[in-house]
């Protein structure tokens, strides 16, 4: 299989991956909206203790019971879990653009150093200028001219990209807190960007906090498959040449 084919397999899974992952958090949040729904026309008492279906052997003599009323079922569906699931899908989405890239980049390497085994080449794969996406540019110089009908380039959706990996960081790392690294880092990314690519990112984050919500979930989503379909373009350009 040649060296375009391959990249359009990566793009097309990963595609496909992010759909899936789409998919599944709407239908989760669909979830969410009837549990709020049937909680909120119950008229008798109801609790909910989350350990209460698990075995026996698999409890733990230091387990804390946690049971939730109406009035915590309502706001753990209405408001608590839509936060968690636009967290978990920025995390895993943003993750599965880390694999995507780090994948167009071993595919670049194996087909360019022929004489490199599949060890050193997996030992080349990095993050920076000297690796994703600074050497990949280099490798394939048309990836950095191409455009698409709106004019963007791989550089704006690259400061997009790195604005979203700094959000990422925060959820993960710092419980949703942007440091003083994030936000200078943002801070010069935001600089470069035009007023409707800098207004979609700030919808991200306020002040120092991270911001989530389903609507950052949308937000996401149509960025994120814009850039794969922007990238199918791009290699598939770059590699005819």
């Amino acid at each position: 299989m040649g060296f375009q084919h391959e990249a359009k397999d990566i793009l097309y899974n990963c595609y496909e991956e992010i759909i899936d992952n789409y998919n599944q958090t709407a239908l989760l949040l669909n979830s969410c909206e009837r549990a709020a729904i049937y909680y909120h026309s119950r008229s008798s008492r109801v609790t909910i203790n989350t350990i209460g279906n698990i075995p026996a052997e698999f409890r733990l003599d230091t387990d804390i019971s946690s049971t939730f009323s109406k009035k915590d079922l309502i706001e753990q569906y209405e408001k608590r879990l839509a936060i968690k699931l636009a967290k978990d899908y920025l995390v895993t989405t943003i993750t599965t653009l880390d694999g995507l890239m780090e994948d167009l980049y071993e595919l670049v390497l194996t087909h360019q150093e022929l004489d490199k085994t599949e060890e050193q080449i997996k030992r080349m794969i990095r993050w920076g200028d000297t690796g994703i996406p600074g050497d990949l540019i280099t490798r394939l110089p048309a990836l950095e001219t191409h455009s698409n009908s709106l004019g963007f380039k791989l550089e704006d959706f690259l400061n997009t990209y790195e604005h979203l990996r700094q959000i990422r960081h925060a959820i993960v790392h710092t419980k949703g807190l942007l440091r003083r690294r994030h936000l200078t880092k943002m801070q010069t990314l935001e600089a470069k960007m035009n007023d409707k690519q800098r207004g979609s990112v700030k919808q991200f984050y306020d002040g120092d906090k991270v911001v989530l919500s389903p609507l950052t979930t949308l937000v996401l989503r149509h960025w994120c498959l814009t850039f794969i379909s922007f990238l199918t373009v791009a290699f598939t350009e770059a590699t005819e040449e």
